[in-house]
């Protein structure tokens, strides 16, 4: 690109728009915005980060990197786990998405739950750019974490989980830390689309994290279709649809829903995620060289089931799999399969 371009598309990116609209929890807009070819960020409307604890549940207060005065009025606790939460495609943080993640912990107890807000970079209908992004907001939050550390933030309580593009934002973030290793990074049903053929650094992988745990719901669709992590969860095999996610069970639930009926199994993923928050050991899960040898009971019946989710063992490796309901409570408590 040459400078006069590249100052150009520049100008144009920090005007106030591109014009965008909000349809059913996803935000669409009229041009997408690379930040590969303007690579500043402002960290009000192209990256930021909003603040929730038990003491400001329903409002946000913004944090930005380098802000010290921001930090301290804000009300970080820097002896409470932080939760730092990377939306989807389509999305921002204002997504149902996002906001059931947040209630979910804010009920279980004291955390810094911080949501990442990048709508203009993650907008839809623009995969491809929203896609590319994805290593731009992850470096950048790599150095929001940094400067976390810098000022008392003990980075093993940091617990990075995304969901879609998220999922590999996070992945790309804990790559790029550099005042140490993220201890655990949880990928709900990574995008798939175009990362399948993307190198290791622009994707979620086990080395971006001490422990990499990945909840597949839409595997080969929007869903990454292989196993990424030190293990990863297949339920209900792992694919679309979901149990309750065919077209005539959404529309039964949600006449009007537009998006819905896409996204439903997809968003299964963080749906039974904030469950297990709140009931960490719902979703028992076993060990299986495949869903075939689950469903037909040739699995190793001696071994301890796995919990998908916030419970998860940290010493658990490879896949595993279990069922749900196809409605909340989505967890069936005990495992069939240990049934005889």
């Amino acid at each position: 690109m040459a400078v006069s371009d590249f100052l150009l598309y520049c100008l144009i990116s920090s005007l106030p728009g591109p014009p965008g609209v909000s349809i059913d929890n996803a935000f669409v807009q009229l041009v997408p915005i690379n930040k590969h070819k303007c690579p500043h960020i402002d960290p009000v409307r192209d990256i930021s980060y909003q603040l929730y604890t038990r003491y400001n549940p329903l409002y946000h207060q913004n944090l930005i990197l380098g802000d010290d005065e921001l930090l301290s009025k804000s009300n970080f606790n820097f002896s409470q786990p932080t939760i730092l939460f990377f939306h989807a495609f389509f999305e921002s943080s204002t997504a149902a998405t996002a906001t059931i993640i947040k209630t979910a912990y804010l009920q279980r107890g004291d955390h810094n739950i911080i949501l990442l807000n990048a709508p203009r970079l993650e907008a839809g209908p623009w995969y491809l750019t929203a896609a590319r992004n994805t290593e731009v907001v992850g470096m950048y939050t790599a150095k929001f974490i940094d400067y976390l550390v810098s000022r008392g933030l003990y980075l093993p309580s940091l617990h990075l989980i995304g969901l879609s593009l998220g999922a590999q934002m996070a992945g790309v973030c804990g790559q790029n830390v550099r005042s140490g290793k993220v201890t655990r990074i949880t990928g709900l049903d990574p995008a798939g689309p175009l990362f399948k053929k993307w190198p290791k650094n622009l994707r979620l992988d086990a080395s971006d994290a001490l422990f990499v745990d990945v909840i597949h719901t839409d595997a080969g669709i929007f869903g990454y279709p292989r196993q990424i992590g030190h293990v990863d969860f297949w339920p209900n095999q792992g694919i679309s649809p979901q149990p309750g996610c065919t077209i005539p069970e959404v529309k039964r639930r949600n006449p009007d829903a537009v998006v819905e009926p896409i996204f439903c199994s997809h968003w299964r993923s963080y749906q039974f995620y904030a469950e297990s928050v709140l009931n960490p050991y719902g979703f028992a899960s076993i060990a299986c060289n495949s869903w075939e040898d689950y469903i037909s009971q040739r699995c190793d019946a001696n071994q301890v089931p796995v919990n998908m989710g916030f419970a998860v063992d940290y010493n658990a490796r490879g896949n595993y799999f279990l069922q749900t309901n196809p409605e909340p409570p989505f967890s069936i408590e005990a495992i069939k399969y240990f049934k005889k």
